[in-house]
């Protein structure tokens, strides 16, 4: 059974840079020609809007042009669409110039990207002050960001507040933050409250760690609910556990079922597992396939426990 999250895996993360949707009043839709002449005639929310449009149905080119445009002309949000484009391109330099036009125009979306590229360039004091300028402004993903660069710098009551101030704004990831957060304390009571709170969004990594406490109490069936909806959702952490508890109540092909999909949803410790089942069996073949699988994933991790 996994306890917790393997390295490398949803857990303490700032929130990479993402779109936001500009200023003011939500627009009616127009036609794509309306919107094309409204932008040839330099109409910034017309060309911000024809952005969005050409970067729905997969015109990268186009989009870039009208973002860029429209973020020549002052538009905020087509400066900060604009930036999260170029992150895409892995032009982390391109990004954080619009983004902090952007935030130096006052744009609380950006400042909160223009602190993630910062934070991942390491330079996370000038992060804390833009994340923080953000919050200040209601931004609760620079919350929840300020609440992770805390507690990595072991500042646990700072971020408790940023934590519980972004979640109060409805930011699930900080829920599960701050769940994770007062579970390291002891509250695990507390702790399974915010899970439920994110869970029940669908948040994949509280469903994991909310069923792990069910199981932890004795509720094997509620921590069967728990993962079973995280796997519904991709989680391949919970897979293995469903495979686990699976085993463990003598169900050998509910468990080696789970065991194949988290493997296939790139679960290591699954693989490793499936591996040492097939050689067991006499498959060679099939044991190496995952072997190596594994290997190539996550080299020099030893083989799992299965229950």
């Amino acid at each position: 059974m996994r306890w917790r999250r393997k390295d490398g895996e949803p857990e303490r993360e700032p929130h990479r840079a993402t779109a936001t949707p500009s200023p003011g009043e939500e627009r009616p839709e127009a036609s794509p020609a309306a919107l094309g002449g409204a932008g040839a005639a330099g109409d910034p929310d017309a060309l911000y809007d024809l952005a969005v449009l050409l970067a729905d149905h997969g015109d990268t080119e186009g989009a870039r042009g009208c973002y860029r445009r429209a973020a020549d002309a002052g538009h905020l949000g087509a400066m900060c669409d604009l930036g999260c484009l170029l992150l895409t391109e892995q032009d982390a330099e391109g990004a954080g110039a619009w983004f902090r036009r952007g935030a130096e125009a006052g744009d609380p979306g950006a400042m909160s990207n223009l602190g993630a590229v910062l934070a991942d360039q390491g330079d996370t004091e000038e992060a804390h002050a833009w994340w923080l300028r953000a919050a200040t402004q209601g931004h609760s993903t620079a919350m929840c960001n300020l609440g992770v660069l805390l507690a990595r710098q072991g500042d646990s009551a700072g971020a408790r507040l940023w934590y519980g101030q972004a979640a109060d704004a409805g930011n699930t990831d900080a829920m599960h933050h701050l769940g994770s957060l007062l579970e390291e304390q002891g509250d695990t009571a507390a702790a399974e409250t915010w899970y439920e709170r994110a869970g029940l969004t669908g948040h994949p990594v509280a469903l994991f760690k909310r069923g792990v406490l069910r199981y932890q109490g004795g509720d094997a069936d509620g921590a069967r609910v728990c993962w079973e909806l995280a796997a519904d959702r991709g989680d391949a952490p919970s897979m293995f556990n469903l495979g686990a508890l699976d085993n463990e109540q003598g169900d050998a092909e509910g468990a080696l079922a789970w065991f194949v999909r988290a493997a296939e949803a790139g679960e290591t410790d699954a693989m490793r597992l499936l591996g040492s089942l097939l050689e067991g069996e006499g498959d060679a073949e099939g044991a190496r396939f995952w072997y190596e699988r594994a290997e190539e994933a996550d080299p020099g991790r030893e083989q799992p426990d299965e229950g």
